[in-house]
């Protein structure tokens, strides 16, 4: 089940660029309803959807797996390049699967809101769509440190398309161009030295074992000096940093915005960071745990101005997606932080909070593509009289505001609460600092979104008078989640305890041996 599950999306996605060729060709011939043109994005929604569903059965099976002692829910172990030794090895444990489940909700909502959208070549979009989606799915399960790294790569390819192919129709195809060169390039130099870092890893283990191997779980216990492993472990460092984004590499995640589509920033925001705190957690301090402990204070020092830094420029944002990617790239360098903190406590509260922001901002994303729809612009000074402009859009935007903010009821206080609780029994004055980092973000958040809900609404000014059914059917899917998780976060706390406490004990071992 496990090969179904990743492998799914990208047949589904090759199966609606071929069926929107097949109907391109018929359309020469004769005549085609216009709803026929629909049937690539039932296609991809139907494979997210079946998809998902794989991934829930695998859910309620594993709650069983897990309780008899077991950290893997599903293995599989195929024989790829023998002569490297390398392997097509993917292990499913229970935060694998928790990410997985939270990315095919978030690609569903993705290819539900794109039917909104003027595509061209529309196959060919939901094939970079499920591409990516799949890719992403392997990074989460593979344990083989060179496919992972074909796999990290292989994500920016659909992503390249997404922006220069279906960026925003009102920019010029040049702009989208020079915004995902931008990213291809950010990504692609610090790609290259985890390149460099894990063939020196493979090559020092063959030198110390006689065993040449790329396998993650095997290079864990490569004995290596304290030197050598601080080296190695910049180059990973270099690839995740560089895709959370911290300051001052955080310049392609903004053009990256500017230039999309509603439905790229949601791929964006919703599934490639994701990518980056994950590799962090699970692969970066169980590889290299006293070098992550070395380099703990540089990293916080980052990570706080990467938040400070990215709240106080939301302060002054007039474009809409501007400020939802600065809020983001704030909440991500105080997520960052608390991976370092090496209290379990806190890292199921990074488990909640990978899910809840991502979330939260794919939905002030579908927000912020409701009001450009509405007022014909992105300037925030604009969206006045809401309200009174479109029914139920106002109670759906401060929402998540509210949401972004940590209020009670949602998975996002309960993420946050965790995180803080956990990391102030490490660093507590240093928790302080992230908890003003966090009010001056929300203070920032506030002062920019707060005008919309008021003003008088021009008369002569066409108004949209309500959200269309898929429109609320997105919103609310989205808060019920947030909500059901904020209420009953034990479902995704159970599932990835046995991980989060394995890697958590990595930090330990480093502390307790200084």
């Amino acid at each position: 089940m496990l090969l179904s599950l990743v492998f799914l999306p990208v047949i589904g996605g090759f199966i609606s660029w071929l069926c929107h060729v097949f109907l391109l060709r018929i359309v020469r011939t004769s005549y085609l309803p216009s709803h026929w043109y629909k049937l690539p994005m039932v296609i991809a929604f139907i494979t997210i959807l079946i998809t998902l569903m794989l991934a829930l059965i695998l859910w309620l099976d594993g709650l069983t797996v897990l309780q008899q002692g077991n950290n893997w829910l599903e293995e599989v172990n195929i024989e790829w390049i023998p002569l490297l030794n390398i392997h097509f090895h993917l292990v499913l444990d229970g935060l694998s699967l928790v990410i997985i489940a939270s990315t095919l909700f978030i690609v569903l909502l993705t290819i539900v809101y794109s039917s909104k959208e003027s595509l061209n070549n529309f196959g060919l979009f939901y094939l970079c769509i499920l591409f990516m989606t799949s890719a992403i799915m392997m990074l989460f399960v593979i344990t083989d440190l060179f496919l992972m790294f074909f796999f990290w790569e292989a994500v920016a390819i659909p992503i390249y398309f997404i922006i220069s192919l279906w960026g925003r129709r009102d920019s010029s195809s040049q702009l989208r161009f020079n915004g995902a060169s931008k990213f291809l390039i950010y990504t692609q130099i610090s790609s290259l030295l985890m390149l460099i870092s894990i063939v020196s890893l493979a090559l020092i283990n063959w030198n110390l074992t006689g065993h040449w191997t790329f396998d993650y779980q095997v290079l864990t216990k490569t004995p290596i000096s304290s030197y050598t492993e601080f080296l190695l472990m910049l180059g990973f460092l270099a690839a995740f940093i560089v895709r959370i984004p911290f300051v001052p590499f955080h310049r392609w995640f903004i053009d990256a915005h500017i230039e999309s589509s509603t439905s790229g920033s949601m791929m964006i925001s919703g599934l490639l960071l994701t990518t980056a705190t994950f590799g962090l957690f699970r692969i970066v301090i169980p590889l290299f745990p006293n070098a992550s402990v070395m380099i703990m204070p540089l990293i916080l020092i980052l990570a706080l101005f990467t938040l400070v830094y990215a709240a106080l420029l939301a302060f002054n944002q007039t474009d809409i997606k501007k400020l939802i990617a600065y809020v983001h790239i704030a909440l991500m360098g105080y997520m960052t932080a608390i991976i370092y903190s090496g209290s379990v406590i806190a890292y199921q509260g990074i488990v909640i909070q990978m899910i809840a922001i991502n979330l939260v901002i794919v939905g002030m994303f579908i927000i912020s593509g409701l009001l450009v729809e509405c007022y014909s612009t992105r300037n925030i000074n604009q969206f006045t009289g809401l309200k009174q402009k479109v029914r139920y859009l106002s109670t759906f935007t401060l929402f998540f505001i509210l949401a972004i903010l940590g209020i009670p009821g949602t998975a996002n206080f309960v993420g946050n609460y965790m995180m803080l609780l956990g990391s102030y029994t490490s660093f507590s004055y240093y928790t302080i600092l992230l908890v003003i980092g966090l009010l001056l973000l929300s203070i920032s958040l506030i002062i920019r979104m707060q005008p919309i809900f008021y003003g008088v609404v021009e008369k002569n000014h066409s108004a949209k008078s309500h959200l269309s059914r898929k429109d609320i059917s997105l919103l609310t899917s989205i808060l019920m989640v947030l909500v059901f998780i904020g209420l009953y976060p034990q479902i995704v706390l159970d599932m990835s305890y046995s991980i989060v406490n394995q890697t958590q004990q990595y930090i330990t071992a480093e502390r307790a041996g200084e």
